[in-house]
Order: C-alpha cells, then sequence, then structure tokens
C-alpha cells in the first residue's frame, strides 16, 4: 500500500496565517517551506525495523523520551541515544508501589549495537530527556504533576545537578514541568497538570548557576489567543494537558522553525513563533483513523533527510525500535500516539489537513521519537 500525496494549498494558509498576525497587530509568516506549492508524502506502509533495546537493562521499565547526544571520548565518539525509565514512578515523584524505586534511570545506548554506555538515577519521574549540544550536558524535567524540578546530568562525570524552579510551577498542588526543546542554548518547557486552563503553556527557562535557580518565564497561557488554522479564524484556546515540545526544523513543509507543542488530551498540535516577542499562535486540531477519538500523540519528529533511521520508544514493551525511514520523503512528519485511547500507532501526520495516517508498524504503546538521517 502507498499513502496518498496531498497539496497543500500555500496561499491560502499563508493568507489566513497573515490576517490573523495583522488583527493581533503583529505580522509573522511561517518559515519559507511552508511557501513550498506542494508537500508530497508517499512512501511504504511499513517500515523495515530492527530491535535496538529488547528490554530495561538490569530491570528497568517504562522507557519514555528520547534524544542524541554523542560524548568526547565515549563511545567512539557516535551520537549515542538516550533515554529515561521510568521504573513505575508516579508523575508527582512516589513510588509507584510499597517499597517500589522513587527514582527514575537514565540510559545512554550505542545507536548501532544498543549496548548500555553508562547509565544514572534521577530521582522521582522523569519525563522529559533533550540533549544540550551547546554545553555538552542531558538536560531532564522530574515530577510533571507536582513536586517538579530540572535536572543537568554530566555525561562524563554523571553527576546530578538539581534546580529548583522559581516561581514554582504547581498552583494548589498541581502541576510541574514535562517536555524540553532547545534553540540557540535557549530551554523551552511545557507545563504539565495544569489547574486549569489560565496556566502557562510553555515557559521559557533561565538556569541560575549560582543559586541552582530555574528561573520560568511564560511564553503562552493554555487560554492564549491562536489561529484555528481548519476553521480560519481566531479562537480563544483552552488547553488541559501540554506535553511535548519539538522545534520544527527547516525540513518541515509547513511551519519551519516553529516551537511544536502536543496537548495530548486535547488531541491538539500548537504551533508558535516570535518567542522573543507577542507570539503568534496557531492551533491545529488532529484526527486519525478512529472517528471521533482525540488522538493523543506524544512523539513527534519531522524527517530532516530522505533516508535515516527513526527510533521509537514503546513504553509498555520496554523497548526501542530502530525503523529504516526509506521511501519517505524529507519533511516528512511522523507521530506515535500511545495506547492512552486504545489506539497506538505510528503514523504520519498532515500538517494541513490534522489527519495521521497510521503506518504497519505494531507496537504496545509507542511515545518518543528522534530521527537520524542517514
Amino acid at each position: 500500500m502507498k499513502l496518498e500525496k496531498y497539496r497543500s494549498n500555500s496561499v491560502l494558509v499563508c493568507l489566513a496565517i497573515a490576517l490573523f498576525a495583522s488583527s493581533v497587530g503583529l505580522f509573522v509568516l511561517p518559515g519559507v517551506s511552508a511557501f513550498s506549492s506542494s508537500a508530497v508524502v508517499s512512501g511504504p506502509s511499513t517500515l523495515p525495523s530492527t530491535t535496538l533495546v529488547a528490554s530495561g537493562p538490569n530491570g528497568v521499565v517504562g522507557p519514555d523520551d528520547l534524544t542524541r547526544l554523542a560524548v568526547n571520548g565515549m563511545d567512539h565518539d557516535r551520537g549515542m541515544i538516550w533515554t529515561e525509565w521510568q521504573n513505575g514512578v508516579q508523575p508527582n515523584g512516589t513510588a509507584g508501589s510499597p517499597g517500589g524505586p522513587n527514582y527514575s534511570t537514565i540510559t545512554a545506548f550505542d545507536p548501532i549495537t544498543g549496548a548500555v554506555i553508562e547509565s544514572v538515577n534521577v530521582s522521582g519521574h522523569v519525563d522529559g530527556v533533550t540533549a544540550d549540544h551547546k554545553t555538552g550536558m542531558i538536560i531532564v524535567t522530574s515530577n510533571e504533576d507536582n513536586n517538579s524540578f530540572l535536572a543537568v546530568i554530566n555525561p562524563k562525570t554523571l553527576k546530578v545537578t538539581v534546580y529548583t524552579y522559581s516561581p514554582n510551577p504547581a498552583v494548589d498542588q498541581t502541576g510541574g514541568t514535562d517536555s524540553i526543546a532547545i534553540r540557540n542554548g535557549v530551554l523551552y518547557i511545557s507545563h504539565s497538570n495544569p489547574l486549569n486552563t489560565e496556566q502557562a503553556t510553555v515557559y521559557r527557562v533561565k538556569l541560575d548557576h549560582a543559586t541552582l535557580t530555574a528561573k520560568l518565564t511564560p511564553i503562552f497561557y493554555d487560554n492564549s489567543t491562536a489561529l484555528d488554522v481548519l476553521a480560519g479564524k481566531p479562537i480563544q484556546m483552552a488547553l488541559t494537558d501540554p506535553d511535548s515540545n519539538y522545534f520544527m526544523p527547516l525540513s518541515s513543509p509547513l511551519y519551519a522553525g516553529y516551537l511544536a507543542t502536543i496537548s495530548q488530551g486535547d488531541g491538539r498540535l500548537i504551533l508558535a513563533n516570535n518567542l522573543n516577542g507577542k507570539p503568534h499562535i496557531i492551533q491545529l486540531n488532529l484526527t486519525d483513523n478512529v472517528p471521533g477519538n482525540l488522538p493523543p500523540i506524544d512523539g513527534i519528529v519531522v524527517a530532516t533527510a530522505s533516508s535515516g533511521t527513526l527510533y521509537v520508544v514503546d513504553a509498555k514493551a520496554n523497548t526501542i525500535s530502530a525503523l529504516n525511514t526509506t521511501g519517505w520523503p524529507k519533511g516528512t512528519v511522523f507521530v506515535t500516539e500511545p495506547s492512552d485511547n486504545s489506539n497506538p500507532l505510528l503514523g504520519v501526520l498532515n500538517l494541513k489537513t490534522g489527519v495521521i495516517t497510521p503506518l504497519g508498524n505494531a507496537f504496545v504503546s509507542p511515545k518518543g521519537l528522534y530521527f537520524v538521517a542517514s
């Protein structure tokens, strides 16, 4: 089976964006790639796959996020694949069972053999894991529902430095932080489990190394005004579940350079730019192969080349798979839906329509994604 091609009507999309931006006193257009006259999405329905990691080392369970970082002098200087194993810890940091672990395990794997290169524990329920290529550090967030903090891991020494948030993202002991995206050395972190829709969706984070404080500045809010790109008009968002963050690369067929934030329980993809000023925000409502479903997508990644390796976490199978994306073009947007709505899938997202088309690869509960060009 081949998935059909679609053409994005770039004139109408850009006109709607321009009108919305003008209405809020801001004229910011998408990245250059958004003006492409067509976006071809076609490829094999099932990707060739191998299992990179067959189980959690030393009994750890529950992998979630993925990132990649090479460390000088380690693993032949290869870009190692990193994930966190949540070990059944509750999202507020408490043990999942009496006497059970109250820590997550961060592990680096060889990207070819899957061999464990190194491992370190971080207290609580780690949910966000991202490599900071500027500093050579691994940055994680822990406890997405309450008692949240940020930690920086030195991959050479495995020293874990904990930073306290200011202000505390929790309101009435509800709320924390989740996914991390980095651009030009600046950290952007989603606010998870909000008490209400008046909470921040995404923070800009500045680390004070002297006081070990992570200073939070809201970028926009769960009730901010956005352009509903399918309806073609401004709406007031009412987000309830901000989750994953990801900067859309230049290869993206639409919204290159935008920060993409998944509001998982709402089945929405939020795209924002002009993050240092008044943000320009777009809301894309998602649909999949199940009528009426709100797709709870977790992972999102854009192929930056016409061939490469797509790494996929299966949280409930405790595996990491490596898929060959040959046949899918540069700019393909891959997403995962975990088993939250009993429709686990790896699929391809049409950024114009919000439609997710499943691939044939089967997973129990796929989550984190990472693409490496060949």
